[in-house]
């Protein structure tokens, strides 16, 4: 068999490499369109998700509220607070409150027509509270289609000592029990709106759990606060 020349083998050669890279080249765009779609897909997964427009760190707060559940008395709710955020999620926090408390209009009837001395009746008079917060939910919304309000919902767990006043009547106090210690947890929640990059309003729901003297007390507090902060972003 006739062999060919050896310059015509390296021309065939050439000839081959010639087309494998005009192959990969026209298959490079194609690899490149696959990667970045891929890019796109990894990085849009959460379009939704802006960053945070308000960030608190340090928040020192003021607010009012009302113990609303107690047939005998309703307890008017001064407290001031503060908190640490420690991220766009957690946060701890602590308050005093103290309380005034105004009979109500059975407890009225029961003390005058009935004879009963007003040390029978439990009382709050004032506690402290101090716990964590969680913020899973930070968004805004359209107010009147004109401007946006801002705000987060947040849950709220802490540890809570109270002081009790009165009581019903045991052996050691026929009259009714004297002032003691309460301890106990309080769990709720709160929703926030920022008015102001450094002001905001909280409105706080918390069902306090206090156990004193084999008792339990369970008053449900709400309480409207005005609370200045410090940004983390600042």
């Amino acid at each position: 068999m006739e062999q060919l020349p050896i310059s015509c083998g390296r021309r065939y050669g050439l000839s081959l490499c010639c087309l494998l890279g005009l192959f990969a080249a026209s298959q490079r765009p194609a690899f490149a369109e696959k990667k970045k779609e891929k890019t796109l897909e990894e990085v849009d997964k959460l379009p939704a998700v802006q960053n945070r427009l308000y960030r608190n760190e340090h928040e020192f707060n003021l607010g009012v509220g009302v113990l609303p559940v107690d047939p005998y008395a309703k307890g008017i709710n001064f407290h001031a607070g503060y908190a640490w955020h420690i991220n766009d999620t957690w946060a701890v926090d602590a308050h005093f409150n103290y309380l005034i408390n105004l009979p109500t209009s059975l407890r009225d009837k029961l003390e005058g027509n009935f004879g009963i001395p007003t040390s029978r009746f439990a009382e709050v008079q004032w506690y402290v509270d101090a716990g964590t917060m969680f913020k899973p939910i930070y968004g805004k919304l359209s107010f009147l289609n004109k401007a946006l309000v801002y705000g987060e919902f947040y849950f709220t767990l802490a540890a809570i000592v109270a002081q009790m006043d009165g009581g019903a009547k045991t052996e050691e106090f026929p009259q009714g029990k004297e002032k003691r210690l309460a301890f106990g947890a309080a769990p709720g929640f709160g929703i926030r709106g920022f008015v102001h990059p450094r002001m905001s309003l909280r409105l706080d729901f918390r069902w306090m759990l206090l156990y004193s003297a084999g008792e339990g007390h369970f008053p449900l507090a709400l309480t409207l606060t005005f609370a200045f902060t410090t940004r983390s972003d600042l």
